[in-house]
């Protein structure tokens, strides 16, 4: 079957929250703060450099 954590997560979000050090407070701490990293570095470096490379114009409706 399949191993769940105590925070409800399953499969790859139960590995992240088994990994990571501290109760289950500094757990959520943590995963908040890479979700900040994360999100930052999505509309930061990744969404401006797809949108380059991407042949959409600047049409508006």
């Amino acid at each position: 079957g399949q191993r769940t954590c105590s925070f409800g997560g399953q499969l790859m979000y139960g590995w992240i929250w088994r990994k990571l050090p501290g109760g289950n407070a500094a757990k959520a701490a943590q995963i908040i703060g890479i979700l900040v990293v994360v999100i930052a570095l999505l509309f930061l470096w990744v969404f401006p450099w797809i949108t380059s490379h991407l042949p959409i114009d600047q049409v508006t409706v």
